[in-house]
């Protein structure tokens, strides 16, 4: 028969067939070697839905009916018909999709919760499960969903995600609420008087891992009878979990676990890497008698004996103790025992001194040095005449004329002098420049102290009998220099917080009485900087000005006159001290090296800065440290 007379003919037969029922509002379908284009427009015209057809989708249909049907059944129909050619129809938005039924999931399609049970239509729904892990759900289900839907399991929502026909998706949901229910499981919490719930937890589940599970997550698999246990070791109890039966049977094998021990504890010796034994030692024994007072009879029970001794010489730990205690103990030691970092702490006290004296002065005398008639006599621009005179007599004068310009005339009468006179005149300009930078390296909280000077002798006391002309004194030694004592503190790897204590001391060169003067200055402080940052703790800016005249009342206050009968000096000292600091993190060995390299390659080029440098500074290290001569010019 040919295929255009066919399709003329079902439309036909159509058409006819539901002429009548169109004031029923219903149809009575019956096709033979449809085509199944025409069917879809038929079932298009009669439900007012909106087809886009898939290309491929071809076909002959044959439907037989004996009852009228409305417009809803002659959809859920056409969805039958569809879903035995292997097409299916899939709603987007205002449309309906009519796809292979293999490209249903990569389709566009509405998301739904609530369908028509009995609706041939394809969807997606989002089941969540309540009391059964989903993952469990996925390989009991997915025989029954379609080829062309889908079916996972999201473990973080306790979900299931299914594409399929509203129909199967309904008996899916149904099957899904008989296996997801609960059980009489029940909480039950167990105190512990001997054993550690560490131990028995694990022996539990030694005996029956499928029956027991440690913690019991949400998502974990649990099988009917099963139980979860969760250890509490702060309080050493057992919190378990599950059916009534299931709880009895654990608590009753708890019973017989929790007996006391036969043996009082472990012993283990615990070597030291970096923590000192001797310190370590005191602050777990202090810690665990802390504990054992604050828990009272049931801690006591609970730990135990504990011993923890301290051996200097292999710097480690002899500790004796539960096997619950012992774990505790080892990871704190894990802990403590780590790497400290340390600090250099590089300074620099710099000190600049200068110093100016002018001092002008005329000094005369009339008549016989040996009984003067009158004259003047100053010592502020240097010697005096009468000194210089008596030289001059002596023929030692040039020892006794003194610094800066000196000027002098005498007249002799009879071989004598009888008149005299010297002008004396002095500027002296003296600088000093001391810098002090001493350096030091330490540990995180730990204080060093570094000085740099001399040990200087102070008397202190004398002693003296009526026989001995020479007393007996008593003296005190103490270091004068530069003195650096410095405790830092790190703070998270970056900023370092340093106590500092810096003094620069020296010998003066006056003295007071017989004993010495030294010049001290010191510095006290808390700072807070970064890594190899440079930071001034502090300083003093010092001018002194010291003016002194020495005049012959009333002669001296002349105008232009004046100057012969006085003499001035003026002393201007100026002083400026600064302290800097600058920290440095070492943390590893590494960074130690390249420290050691850079102050040893320093020192050479300060000591011997006419020569090369170190090609290999590690080498030359070790020949210094062996006692060998170190070559420069390799």
């Amino acid at each position: 028969m040919d295929m255009g007379v066919i399709k003329r003919w079902a439309l036909a037969a159509c058409v006819l067939l539901s002429s009548m029922a169109v004031a029923q509002e219903s149809w009575q379908i019956n096709l033979k070697d449809a085509d199944i284009g025409a069917f879809i427009s038929q079932v298009a015209d009669i439900t007012g839905k909106s087809f886009v057809v898939d290309p491929r989708v071809k076909g002959k249909v044959n439907v037989l009916s004996s009852e009228s049907m409305n417009e809803a059944a002659v959809y859920e129909l056409f969805l039958s018909v569809l879903q035995v050619h292997g097409y299916a129809a899939v709603p987007s938005g205002d449309v309906v999709l009519v796809l292979q039924q293999n490209e249903v999931k990569q389709a566009g399609r509405s998301l739904s919760t609530r369908a028509d049970k009995d609706s041939q239509e394809v969807l997606t729904k989002v089941i969540p499960i309540k009391n059964t892990p989903a993952l469990d759900l996925v390989p009991i289900l997915r025989p029954l969903v379609a080829k062309y839907g889908h079916l996972a399991g999201v473990k973080s929502a306790n979900a299931l995600i299914i594409s399929d026909h509203a129909a199967n998706i309904n008996r899916i949901e149904q099957i899904i609420y008989r296996l997801d229910k609960t059980g009489n499981e029940e909480l039950e919490v167990i105190q512990l008087k001997e054993a550690w719930v560490g131990n028995v937890v694990t022996m539990l589940q030694s005996l029956d891992p499928s029956k027991v599970s440690n913690g019991g997550g949400k998502n974990e698999s649990v099988t009917a009878g099963s139980i979860r246990v969760v250890a509490d070791e702060r309080s050493n109890r057992l919190i378990i979990k599950g059916e009534q039966n299931a709880r009895e049977r654990v608590r009753r094998l708890i019973e017989q676990l929790d007996q006391p021990s036969y043996f009082s504890g472990t012993a283990q010796v615990i070597r030291l890497q970096y923590a000192d034994a001797k310190k370590l030692a005191d602050l777990l024994k202090n810690l665990m008698n802390g504990a054992s007072s604050s828990g009272g009879k049931d801690a006591k029970q609970v730990k135990g004996e504990v011993g923890i001794h301290a051996d200097e010489e292999l710097n480690a730990l002899v500790v004796r103790a539960e096997p619950s205690l012992m774990k505790e103990i080892q990871e704190l030691v894990a802990s403590l025992d780590v790497r400290r970092a340390q600090v250099l702490i590089e300074s620099a006290i710099v000190e600049v001194t200068g110093g100016v004296n002018d001092a002008l002065g005329v000094q005369w005398v009339v008549g016989d040095l040996d009984n003067p008639v009158s004259g003047t006599n100053f010592t502020e621009a240097g010697p005096s005449l009468s000194s210089i005179a008596g030289s001059v007599v002596a023929g030692t004068y040039t020892s006794a004329i003194g610094s800066g310009l000196t000027v002098g005339a005498y007249k002799e009468t009879n071989g004598s002098p009888d008149f005299g006179a010297i002008l004396q005149a002095i500027e002296s300009v003296s600088n000093t420049n001391l810098l002090s930078t001493p350096s030091i390296m330490t540990m995180d909280n730990q204080e060093a102290e570094i000085i740099v000077g001399q040990n200087v002798p102070f008397i202190t006391g004398s002693t003296a009998s009526s026989s001995n002309s020479n007393p007996f004194q008593t003296i005190t030694r103490e270091d004068v220099g530069v003195t650096l004592k410095v405790k830092p503190h790190i703070h998270d790897g970056k900023d370092i917080r340093l106590e500092v204590e810096a003094s620069s001391e020296s010998v003066s060169s006056s003295t007071a009485g017989s004993d010495l003067i030294t010049n001290k200055r010191s510095l006290k402080t808390m700072v807070l900087t970064g890594n190899q940052e440079t930071i001034v703790l502090g300083g003093l800016i010092r001018d002194d000005v010291i003016e002194s005249e020495s005049k012959v009342p009333i002669l001296g206050d002349i105008p232009l006159l004046g100057w012969l009968f006085r003499s001035t000096s003026t002393e201007q000292v100026k002083s400026n001290l600064m302290v800097f600091l600058r920290p440095t993190i070492v943390n590893n060995g590494e960074t130690s090296r390249q420290v050691t390299r850079d102050k040893y390659n320093g020192l050479w080029e300060f000591s011997l800065s006419d020569q090369l440098g170190v090609d290999d500074i590690d080498t030359h290290l070790n020949q210094m440290f062996e006692g060998l001569p170190v070559n420069r010019d390799e």
